[in-house]
């Protein structure tokens, strides 16, 4: 009788139940594969699609790991039923009846080597078990590292040049219109308020930034978007070796400052600098009313500007204007050694010190109408400190932007010249925002299922050849009630613990039969045993 037929031998079939299952995990995971290899290049998707392949990452990644379980638990079943068929036996205390894990692995190997069962092709084997899963698992995941990252579908090298933060004397003083001129300057003004309000938190004292780049990359936007204006694409500019910036605000506050009302007895604020000790002061006044108590509140400022070089940063475009998060928090992780930004300190207040009584720019007149407007802190001097410093952020920062971006402006610069002598490099890439998987998605697939493909062969050997031994070697490794038959001698005595006893292939029904014995507490063949 054959044991190709799994159908003749009824404790055979979880023989060919295990591979195919791998089989079917195997085509499940190339399937995934094929999928992301043809959705990478493919703008044009329905919302449908998003959710079908986030659904497809996730059971891709279950079969993976089930793919790993059930190929290491059946490969030990043949390793385990192997030295069970030795002459030397294992330590019963180390034999594994129930599934096989890398745990109870090791703990059979510890168990040989505390009993002194210094069989050493065992334990290179049980050893081998372990490597080969560990193997696994690490290429596994370097593999889905792989699939983690977009498809790359259009990628170039760019120049780019950024604002200077030194000698920027003029550009800040440039930064200080009136707010009733209407003009191009008023407009880069108000959209430096409007990201840094958005950028500032009521709780943020502190930010990193980048100051304003230049490139010629925003053409360059109208391939990759539809009929509608839409953009599918993640659009990102990387930039080498740029210049960030931090900023930070730290606040004292004094709730009796004096206020001297004029006859109308209106509330007013006030900006005053100290350029000698760097330090900006905000005076809020608001009299009496029979609703409201009256506040007096001063919240003097002092300011932190530190700046550093930072081998790569990516902007994504155009949905944000700032480095991704990861490499604003690079700035806060440096920040103790960052340089000081000195001279655009320096350069910052002695501006500032020229503008003090001319409270008719945008920018101020815009944070003098938030101060009010915001203010709930009454005369509580821990909420005055923070809100002094998330105004001293957004005042300085919304200053220093405006000056970045019209520094070509006031400098008289031919932007397009200007980028192009540029030395500065980097990058301006255009990837899938939904279809992960890289440009070669089948490589780190193939990966993948590698070493569970090759064991997967391993595993059929048995059924695809004559051997008998090796049949029996996984029958015994894997199934504790054929162990336990293994064990037990065939007859009636023993029909409640054996429901039945199967014979093996060209075996006369408890005639011929393979058994053990324990000998000083190892398990093994009996002497006369014939197979």
């Amino acid at each position: 009788m054959s044991p190709r037929n799994p159908q003749d031998i009824l404790s055979a079939v979880w023989q060919w139940e295990n591979p195919l299952k791998c089989c079917l995990l195997i085509i499940i995971i190339v399937v995934w594969g094929y999928l992301l290899d043809t959705c990478g290049g493919q703008p044009d998707y329905i919302p449908e699609t998003q959710k079908l392949m986030s659904l497809g990452s996730f059971i891709m990644t279950i079969s993976f790991s089930l793919l790993i379980r059930i190929t290491f638990s059946h490969i030990f079943a043949y390793v385990q039923g192997f030295f069970l068929l030795s002459k030397q036996g294992i330590p019963f205390q180390a034999i594994i009846c129930e599934e096989s894990t890398p745990l109870r692995v090791f703990t059979s190997c510890f168990i040989m080597l505390k009993q002194k069962h210094y069989s050493i092709h065992q334990l290179i084997s049980y050893s081998g078990t372990l490597i080969i899963y560990i193997a696994s698992i690490m290429i596994g995941a370097y593999a889905a590292s792989k699939l983690a990252t977009p498809y790359i579908f259009y990628e170039t090298p760019i120049n780019w040049v950024q604002a200077p933060t030194k000698g920027l004397n003029s550009s800040l003083y440039s930064a200080f219109p009136p707010n009733d001129s209407f003009g191009q300057i008023n407009e880069i003004q108000f959209n430096a308020l409007s990201n840094w309000n958005t950028m500032v938190r009521e709780d943020g004292n502190e930010l990193a930034f980048m100051p304003t780049t230049f490139t010629l990359t925003k053409q360059l936007n109208k391939k990759f978007a539809d009929a509608n204006g839409l953009v599918k694409w993640k659009l990102e500019k990387g930039f080498n070796n740029i210049n960030m910036l931090y900023l930070n605000s730290q606040c004292s506050a004094n709730a009796n400052a004096a206020c001297e009302f004029g006859i109308s007895e209106n509330s007013f604020a006030k900006i005053s600098y100290n350029k000698e000790n760097q330090i900006i002061s905000w005076l809020l006044c608001t009299p009496k009313t029979f609703y409201e108590s009256p506040i007096s509140m001063q919240m003097d400022c002092n300011i932190t500007i530190k700046e550093g070089i930072f081998p790569l940063v990516i902007v994504e475009y155009p949905s944000i204007d700032q480095p991704h998060g990861e490499f604003l928090t690079q700035v806060f992780l440096r920040k103790n050694e960052l340089a000081d930004a000195k001279e655009l300190k320096d350069d910052l207040f002695t501006i500032l010190k020229i503008f003090e009584s001319n409270y008719f720019d945008l920018i101020t007149n815009n944070l003098f109408d938030q101060l009010f407007n915001s203010w709930n802190c009454d005369q509580d001097i821990t909420c005055a400190q923070n809100t002094g410093a998330e105004m001293t952020v957004k005042y300085v920062g919304t200053i220093l932007e405006t000056a970045f971006t019209i520094y070509p402006l006031e400098n008289k610069l031919n932007l397009n010249d200007w980028i192009k002598n540029s030395a500065s490099t980097g990058f301006f890439r255009v990837s899938h925002k939904m279809c992960l998987g890289g440009n070669n998605p089948m490589f780190s697939i193939g990966l993948m299922i590698a070493i569970p493909l090759i064991l997967m062969f391993i595993e059929l050997l048995p059924l695809l050849h004559h051997n008998k031994i090796w049949w029996l070697a996984s029958d015994i490794g894997n199934d504790s009630f054929s162990l336990i038959r293994s064990i037990r001698p065939c007859g009636n005595e023993w029909e409640s613990v054996l429901p039945e006893c199967t014979a093996r292939p060209n075996e006369i029904n408890c005639m011929k039969k393979v058994r053990f014995s324990v000998k000083e507490n190892h398990v093994g063949l009996l002497s006369d045993s014939q197979y």
